[in-house]
Formats: structure tokens, sequence, C-alpha cells
């Protein structure tokens, strides 16, 4: 019967693409690839390259590699940023080069394929060793004992359009646990869920009690936060999985009724933040045609709103392809529309590989019919010496434009979780290139001190718009669709 709150859970897992939609949220705009050039004030002065962290504060003593190695493709290509974040390009730097950024604390970043030019590189933070908690309760719930409805929240960074760059399931449906307990059974809940001492009754009166939620924060720093406020029908939802039905089934089970933002600073150990669930109401509706679908794949579709920057997830439901629907929305804000394909098998697994997804975030256009990538292979790479990432086949769909690719080197680590451990990934190596290739060969320049599992994960970046891109914001802009895979290696 416990199995009932576990399926809260399920909302997360489209909720993590409101941003279009990793390891990898956060403040947002710290976590994109941000490429800016500049015009040198003196035509003849050399150009430049500027390593920033997300706070746009220069990044003193960072590495910088231009080519493959250091020697190639010429001499002098392995620079060293002054304490102005600052090096000055070398001239014999003539043809296109990958551009490679590594600095203590941050996450080592390579764009690909670049022309000789005046830049800026935006790094992200390295992941803490230990991750710091985010703690509260979710407040103003409208909870009403004997109502047969449990009322919940669940909290999660606040996302936008730059998450389909960075996936992060961990961030969403946390993986770490707390226990549960009612009328004498236990049962694990993820740790981002606030349920209200609240009473019901299943055959017999039960109290249902976990009103803080907990979150781990990878990184430090200014962070906003959403606490989504929902509700779901507790004899139906129990039914339901006493049944046997797999916890996408009961999408259509829960509401989103409104939620809360909440800004804070994360430095580290133990942070407490009580984020209000009523804050913002959901009373509008859209209406579109869903996507297409195959039989093995679960379809889902999320309503968000434009709030101040950030999108606002405002409903989320399972569809059958092709289908006419309506969700739910905020009134007088701009609406998405965002569209998720899983395979069933894969719904809530945490094998390797299982994180495999296709996204789109389009703007609401009443009765538009909604388009995917289909599913993508996973991935495959080799270490010898240096990184080689195989890509799978590239989705196609028509009338998308494929606009760029991105890759992601993480470690794999343990942490403990009362009687269990979580496995949880640390991002090394962020890449970043225009277009859609069959493989990405990274420098050769070995990443330190790396566990003996990591794992590497793609995306496939597309867009209905045929205007040129460049790596810098006019991606986040311009991206419509993601497909997304990964693999564990030794």
């Amino acid at each position: 019967m416990t199995k009932a709150f576990f399926s809260i859970a399920v909302l997360g897992l489209a909720l993590q693409l409101t941003g279009c939609s990793k390891d990898k949220p956060e403040t947002l705009q710290s976590e994109i690839v941000d490429r800016v050039r500049w015009t040198a004030a003196d035509p003849d002065a050399a150009s430049q390259i500027k390593v920033i962290n997300q706070f746009g504060e220069p990044v003193a003593n960072a590495q910088v590699l231009i080519g493959q190695a250091q020697g190639a493709p010429f001499k002098g290509n392995f620079l060293q940023t002054n304490s102005a974040g600052i090096v000055s390009i070398p001239r014999d730097w003539t043809e296109p080069a990958h551009v490679t950024v590594d600095a203590a604390g941050y996450v080592r970043q390579t764009l690909l394929n670049q022309k000789p030019g005046n830049m800026t590189l935006k790094l992200n933070s390295a992941y803490l060793a230990q991750r710091a908690e985010l703690r509260g309760q979710v407040t103003h719930l409208p909870v009403q004992n004997g109502d047969k409805l449990i009322d919940f929240g669940l909290v999660m960074p606040a996302l936008t359009r730059a998450d389909i760059l960075n996936f992060d399931l961990d961030q969403v449906i946390s993986p770490y646990t707390d226990i549960l307990s009612v009328a004498g059974q236990s049962a694990p809940l993820p740790s981002n869920v606030s349920l209200p001492t609240q009473k019901e009754s299943y055959i017999f009166n039960l109290t249902i009690s976990k009103p803080v939620y907990r979150l781990m924060v990878p990184t430090l720093g200014p962070k906003t936060f959403y606490a989504a406020r929902g509700r779901f029908h507790f004899k139906t939802v129990v039914d339901k999985l006493r049944d046997g039905a797999p916890f996408y089934e009961l999408l259509n089970d829960f509401s989103i009724l409104g939620g809360g933002l909440r800004e804070t600073q994360i430095v580290g150990g133990q942070t407490t933040l009580d984020i209000p669930g009523t804050e913002l109401e959901f009373k509008s509706t859209v209406q579109v045609q869903s996507a297409t679908a195959q039989p093995d794949e679960v379809l889902m579709m999320l309503a968000a709103s434009d709030v101040a920057g950030t999108l606002i997830p405002t409903d989320v439901k399972k569809f059958a392809p092709n289908q006419n629907v309506t969700l739910t929305s905020m009134a007088g804000k701009p609406a998405y529309v965002v569209n998720v394909i899983k395979k069933q098998a894969e719904f809530m697994s945490r094998a390797s590989g299982a994180d495999r997804l296709s996204a789109s975030l389009s703007a609401y256009k009443a009765g538009e019919k909604q388009t995917l990538l289909p599913l993508v292979a996973n991935p495959s790479i080799q270490n010898a010496g240096s990184f080689v990432i195989q890509l799978p086949a590239a989705p196609t769909t028509a009338g998308v434009n494929g606009i760029a690719v991105s890759a992601t080197i993480s470690d794999l680590y343990e942490t403990p979780n009362g009687n269990t451990k979580i496995v949880s990934a640390n991002r090394r190596w962020e890449v970043l290139g225009l277009g859609w290739g069959t493989q990405i060969q990274l420098p050769s320049w070995p990443l330190a001190n790396m566990t003996p599992t990591k794992k590497v994960e793609i995306n496939f970046i597309g867009s209905t718009s045929g205007k040129p891109v460049d790596l810098d914001d006019s991606i986040i802009q311009a991206a419509t669709h993601v497909s997304h895979s990964s693999t564990e290696f030794q």
C-alpha cells in the first residue's frame, strides 16, 4: 500500500524536461556552455580568450589547449590565463581547432572546431565531493483530513531553456530516500518529496506524515528552487498499484495545482528553505495534439509557464499518440509544451543507459501537432590516451534540423543512504560542438584521478528553425528538440 507514496516520484521524470529539457542543473544559466565573441579595440591586436566562472568573475591560472595535444597543431598552443582570466591567442592559430579549458574547482570544457578569434568561455563549478543538503517544508498545502486526497510537494531546482543541454534526473527524482511509515508498514520515498501530516482511510484510518523534504545539491552559490503543489486520490492510486499497474500508468491520477519559487545561497553543509506551495495557481488550459510514439514507448506531455525567465511546470500527463490534449496552465503567462518519450522498460530504471529519452519544447500554439526526435542507441567510448566517443546513428524527423551535439564524461561514485548506497555522477568534462557528426575525438589530455566506473552522455540537439547558430546563447534560444542517451564504461 505504501508504494502509492513512492509513485509521486513519476512526476519528476517529466518535470526535469521543463527546460526543454544531468547530473546537470543548479542555477541554470551557470550550467550552459556560453561563448561570446567581441571585437578588439585595436584591429592589429592579438586575439584573446577570456575564462570566467558562472558569476562572470575571471578564472586565473586556467590552462587552455588549442588543438589535440600540446604542440599540435602548432607550438605554443598550451597556455595559462593571467589574473584577469585572459590569454593572448598565438598568431599560429589559423585553422579551426578544439579549444579546451581546465581549471581547479571547475568542470573541464571543450568547444569543438573553433575558428581563431576572440572568445569568452564560461566554466561550470566542479561538483562537491560531499553534496550540500537543502531541506525544509512545502508550506500552506490545503490539507483536509478525510477528503480522500493526498496533498504533496515536490522540490527541485528551478529550470530554464538551458536545461536542454543538461540532464539530471537525480535533481528531480532524488535517488536519496527517506522512510515513510504508515500503519506499521515502511517504504522508501524520494527525499525531495514533502508530505504534510494528513489522515485518510483505506480499510482503516491512517496517518501519513513526512513534512520535511531533503534535496542534495552538487554545487555552491545562489540558486532558485521550485516546489510543485499536487494531490492524488488516495484509494484510486493504491488500488492501481495493488493491481500491479506500472508507475507511468498513474501519471494521469496526479494533479499539479500550483507551486512557489524561492532563492537561497547554498554555502555547504545544510541549508534550510521553506517554500510556499500556494503562491502560483494553475487555472488556465492549453490544447494541442500529441506526438507519434512507438508501441513500447511511454509518451508524456507537460505544460509550462514562463515566470520571470523560469519555466514553471503546470501539468504533466501520459497520452496516447496522435490524441487531442488539454493541459492546465497559468493564466497571463507565456505557455510552452514539452513532450517526452521513454522506453517503457526504462521508465523508472537506474540501469546503465536507462536515462535514454527524447524531448521537445515549443511555444504554445492552439491545436498544434507535436513532434519528437526518435530515441537513439547508446554511445560507446574508447580511452587510449584520449577519449574517442562514437556517436549512435543520428535521429531524423521531418522539419527538425541538427544544430549541435553535446557530451559529458562523469565519474560514478557511491555515497551512503541509510543501509543502501546511491550511485551518483560527477561531471568532469563537458563538450559542445555544432552539427551532428559520427564521433567526437577529445584532446590527448588525460583526466586525473577518475573513478573505476565512468559514464558518457550525449545529446543530439535539433531545431525547427533553419537559422544558423553559434556556440552561445543562440543555441539555447533555437533548440526545440533533443535526443539523449548514455553508457557506463571502465
